[in-house]
């Protein structure tokens, strides 16, 4: 997966708000933040008047759409590569010192969603970094109980899974050692946003 210095958007079904790109960002900007799912972790960690929306795009899947299969899972019943899909941003807020990525699922049947990866101290000014492989960033301990990421891996029902992209630029450069989870990410990085953007991918099974 390739980090670039330049990242968009929310959900629906079990997430109250999937409506579409330019939304999430004018959403992420008035919010008392993004998902009631998690108004404990993504949503305490933004104060909605500090935000500075920025831009979130992959070349590997359009917001809303479909994952591509090279990024599921490769256990656990999964057969895909679990390779990362490429994402770029842009509009950067002034300030930052680093970037923290969290993507979760919320449909998952799990209290405050499935946590597949966890990525923090990626530098403020990354330019066409490899993101597996490169160890300027450090990664935190997924859902699945590992440090790096672990791809989509809905149960084979049919049902389509929503996966969220959430990238925090912060106005510290460290936020931790490896292995933090989810939750201590979004404690370490409280009061320190300057602004939040998303993107979502959808991934199923056939039954």
């Amino acid at each position: 997966m390739r980090i670039t210095h330049r990242l968009a958007k929310p959900l629906q079904g079990k997430i109250p708000v999937l409506v579409g790109t330019s939304i999430l960002v004018l959403g992420l900007l008035a919010l008392s933040l993004l998902l009631s799912l998690s108004r404990t972790s993504h949503v305490a960690v933004a104060a909605s008047h500090a935000l500075h929306p920025f831009t979130i795009t992959s070349p590997d899947f359009r917001d809303g759409g479909p994952l591509p299969r090279k990024t599921e899972f490769n256990q656990f019943g999964c057969t895909g590569s679990n390779i990362a899909p490429e994402l770029n941003w842009t509009n950067v807020p002034a300030g930052t010192k680093s970037f923290a990525l969290l993507m979760s699922d919320y449909d998952a049947p799990v209290a405050g969603g499935f946590h597949h990866w966890i990525v923090y101290n990626i530098p403020a000014d990354a330019r066409e970094r490899e993101l597996e492989g490169n160890h300027a960033f450090t990664e935190g301990t997924t859902s699945f109980g590992f440090r790096g990421y672990g791809g989509p891996c809905p149960p084979p029902t049919g049902e389509t899974h929503h996966y969220l992209f959430l990238l925090y630029a912060t106005n510290i450069a460290h936020v931790g050692g490896p292995g933090l989870k989810f939750d201590d990410v979004v404690s370490a990085i409280g009061g320190h946003v300057l602004g939040a953007t998303s993107i979502i991918g959808t991934f199923h099974l056939p039954q």
